[in-house]
């Protein structure tokens, strides 16, 4: 479906949902003022939502990019070919339509030629202190913008006031403004009946402010229900313009008599907010699955690919543990793009230089296991997101979905190491474009003994009351080892541990300690400790034996998690917790 379609029916149908929301909720009110806000703005909104975009927000956001995944695995697209003849049923549709739109428009500008006229015609006066054009045949009054036309032969001094206190109120509050506005909108959308109903609305609400501002202003609301009754005869000459005698004039006259809506009643209005945010959300779906095809495509031939990226002892390993782990929010470079004027999906996307199957053979060879990662038996994917500039270069490297911080700033090194791209291109010109790729780490079979606990998983296990709570269990449960106290050792210790499929902790096991005010002094490594700077590092590493002993012991003693899933089932997942002990 082209762009112009599709626009056209998103339209449309925000029209139609604007006008039942409208007879749901606001049809019997009478906040006049709000009422033509809401029609209006209805109308304006319909126009430009399908315009607004946050699809590049959503797509950084990692739970996103799993419902972009997984929905677009659901989407088939059958392409066939287009006919070559003008004569096609969609052309002729499309002209019948035209055609329609084009009748309608004329009516619209005859209307505008015929309020023309009469102000050529007419003659300028002033009528109790009122400008007015005069008109001597005989016509119902009406008003266009600033211009009211009458006849005052055909009515008496009382009638008169009456006439240009409800045609000043058109005049000075703009309602042709609105007219013109619904007019446009029956042209365009004529095969809606909502756009019809919606323009109806519009041109009764205005006659409904009129008339109260009349009965506002002093006049016997009686009488002048008896003087719109007896205009009714008069056919309106000019239907753009707002007539005095607009009918139906029951509907008026019934709201003339309506009890005042209270005051909280106008609360309602405010439901229109989240109303247009799902319409904006509505209209962004459409495009979020466009990008997930561009995810797919880009990642597919790479997930296959990556599987095989298999790491064991006798590989190279990068020792990454010093590595500056800010680089894992975003790389700043010479290539960095304006985020603003990326494409997701263009016509012609970006190629690396002897296609996929190169891409990977690239990451394959080029991409070092972290060591600290393959001592944890760290394993699994991660994704990255990057920018293909308009030259071809590799910049604004983000991770999208993590791991473990040293496999993240591998993988973001690998990538910002990768030689220049083919440009993508869109109504042929080079644009700069989105691009995804996952890479995978894994270990061998032998390596990790925990077979089938995962590192990673849709829904990660949570300790009961959130990670404050976990937080304050270790706090209150932790024991400062006497001995390490004495001798003033400190650090961090990082236990990591297995939350079952039924949520038990298992496994607890220190897999890294921090010593805190580690020195050298010659070839002597020694550590803060008190103010004393002679003790030996073993009698630190020793101590921190004892914060490693602690720290298992507590981990072990956590209470049930709420254990993690992968797709909808129950599993065991790795949990890394870092516990700090710190003296005062």
């Amino acid at each position: 479906m082209n762009d112009a379609l599709m626009y056209f029916l998103k339209v449309n149908i925000a029209i139609a949902l604007f006008y039942l929301f409208f007879r749901l909720l606001f049809y019997n009110d009478t906040f006049w003022k709000t009422r033509r806000f809401y029609l209006v703005f209805s109308i304006l909104l319909s126009v430009i939502y399908p315009f607004v975009s946050f699809t590049g927000w959503l797509e950084k956001q990692q739970p996103m990019q799993a419902i972009i995944v997984s929905y677009a695995q659901l989407q088939a697209v059958t392409v066939t070919p287009r006919p070559k003849s003008v004569f096609t049923i969609e052309n002729i549709l499309l002209g019948a339509y035209a055609l329609v739109s084009v009748i309608l428009l004329a009516k619209m500008l005859m209307q505008l030629v015929s309020i023309l006229r009469w102000k050529l015609k007419g003659e300028k006066k002033q009528l109790q202190g009122t400008k007015i054009i005069s008109i001597k045949e005989t016509i119902a009054p009406f008003s266009f913008f600033n211009y009211i036309f009458i006849n005052p032969a055909l009515h008496s001094e009382q009638e008169i006031s009456q006439i240009l206190a409800h045609e000043k109120t058109h005049a000075l509050q703009m309602h042709s403004l609105d007219v013109l506005i619904s007019e446009i909108l029956t042209i365009v959308c004529w095969i809606n009946p909502a756009a019809w109903l919606l323009k109806r609305e519009i041109r009764h609400n205005l006659e409904f402010l009129a008339d109260s501002k009349v009965v506002e202003s002093g006049f016997d609301s009686k009488d002048y229900q008896y003087h719109l009754l007896q205009l009714s005869y008069q056919t309106p000459e000019v239907k753009l313009g707002n007539k005095f005698n607009v009918s139906p004039l029951k509907k008026r006259i019934i709201m003339m008599n309506q009890q005042k809506t209270k005051k909280a009643g106008i609360m309602k209005y405010s439901l229109i907010v989240p109303f247009a945010l799902a319409l904006v959300l509505s209209s962004n779906a459409e495009t979020i699955v466009n990008s997930a095809k561009n995810i797919l495509s880009t990642t597919k031939n790479a997930v296959a690919g990556n599987e095989n990226t298999v790491i064991n002892k006798n590989d190279e390993v990068v020792d990454a543990e010093n590595e500056n782990q800010e680089t894992v929010v975003a790389i700043q470079d010479a290539n960095q793009t304006d985020n603003s004027k990326v494409y997701t999906v263009v016509e012609k996307m970006p190629q690396f230089s002897g296609g996929e199957e190169a891409l990977i053979q690239y990451i394959n060879s080029h991409v070092k296991y972290p060591t600290d990662a393959f001592k944890n038996g760290i394993q699994g994917k991660v994704i990255l997101r990057f920018v293909v500039n308009e030259s071809g270069k590799v910049g604004n490297v983000e991770i999208i979905r993590a791991l473990y911080p040293s496999i993240n700033t591998e993988g973001i090194r690998v990538i910002k190491s990768l030689p220049d791209f083919t440009p993508g291109e869109q109504n042929g010109k080079k644009v700069a474009v989105w691009y995804t790729m996952p890479i995978t780490f894994r270990l061998d079979d032998g390596h990790d003994s925990h077979k089938g606990t995962y590192t990673v998983v849709e829904k990660m296990p949570q300790f009961p009351g959130g990670e404050e709570a976990l937080l304050q269990y270790i706090n209150r449960n932790v024991k400062y080892p006497i001995e390490a106290q004495k001798t003033g050792t400190q650090g961090k210790v990082i236990v990591r541990f297995i939350v079952s499929e039924t949520g038990k902790v298992e496994n607890a096991t220190a897999v890294k300690s921090i010593i805190e005010n580690v020195k050298k002094v010659g070839e002597v490594v020694v550590v803060g400790y008190g103010n004393q700077t002679d003790v030996k590092v073993q009698a630190a590493e020793a101590n921190m034996v004892l914060l490693e002993k602690e720290a298992n012991r507590v981990v072990s003693s956590l209470p049930d998690f709420i254990p993690g899933e992968q797709n909808s089932k129950k599993v065991a997942v790795f949990y890394t917790l870092p516990i700090t002990f710190r003296l005062n």
